[in-house]
């Protein structure tokens, strides 16, 4: 007969092993399909909008452009329906395209990213009409251009291009979401930015919440900025 106490000490291993397992073991993925009991879906103002829920996690997500720049936005809302806290870290999301992946973007870089490209535009856009004239009298042998200035309508664009870019980096650094651990019956929502590709694309967007994966088929039609 086993003794009492080689009873315990095996069962003492057992839950060791268990939960080494528990926490080796690959997260489950919940893969949002069209018409399944826990999948939704909407559209406002355009906009598809698909959620996937769990006992203890609702989580919708949308995909849009972040217009007049190089980057796409993915709304993101998260609800914690369950007993324990959630662990959520937008950095690790991933926008999956066949074997290739594009990471999510730190939304600080994003924005500083977005304001340096519309400064850089708005400079180009403001001595357009000056590069022209001196290009022009260089190829005729002529003066060198130093008396031109922009036109009243290039001085126009260019502001409005910076003023512009200078909101969605606003926005983008306002909207951004970053890790965050959620309480019971506490949700987060927020924006989580992805780079374009130079086409429209689909995608998988793969995003961990706790210890599950939720992957939604999302579509972008990557539009360049305008005055590229």
């Amino acid at each position: 007969m086993k003794s009492v106490a080689g009873t315990a000490a095996a069962a003492t291993l057992f839950l060791a092993l268990t939960a080494s397992f528990a926490q080796n073991a690959p997260p489950s993925v919940v893969h949002w399909t069209d018409g399944a009991p826990n999948a939704t879906s909407e559209v406002k103002n355009d906009t598809k909008i698909e959620g996937l829920k769990t006992d203890d996690i609702h989580i919708f997500v949308s995909l849009a452009d972040v217009k007049e720049t190089e980057y796409n936005r993915v709304w993101v809302q998260v609800s914690n329906h369950g007993k324990a806290p959630l662990d959520f870290n937008p950095q690790a999301a991933v926008l999956l395209k066949g074997d290739k992946s594009v990471r999510a973007e730190v939304p600080d870089k994003a924005a500083k990213s977005i304001q340096k490209v519309g400064e850089a535009k708005a400079q180009e856009l403001s001595s357009a009409h000056c590069n022209m004239m001196t290009t022009g009298q260089n190829k005729g042998g002529g003066g060198t251009g130093a008396g031109c200035s922009p036109t009243n309508t290039e001085m126009q664009v260019s502001k409005q291009v910076l003023e512009f870019s200078g909101k969605q980096a606003e926005w983008v650094r306002n909207n951004g979401l970053s890790q965050k651990t959620l309480a019971t019956d506490e949700e987060v929502q927020g924006a989580i930015v992805f780079r374009k590709d130079k086409k429209s694309a689909d995608y998988v967007l793969r995003i961990p919440v706790g210890g599950e994966v939720f992957e939604f088929p999302l579509s972008a039609q990557n539009k360049a900025p305008s005055y590229n």
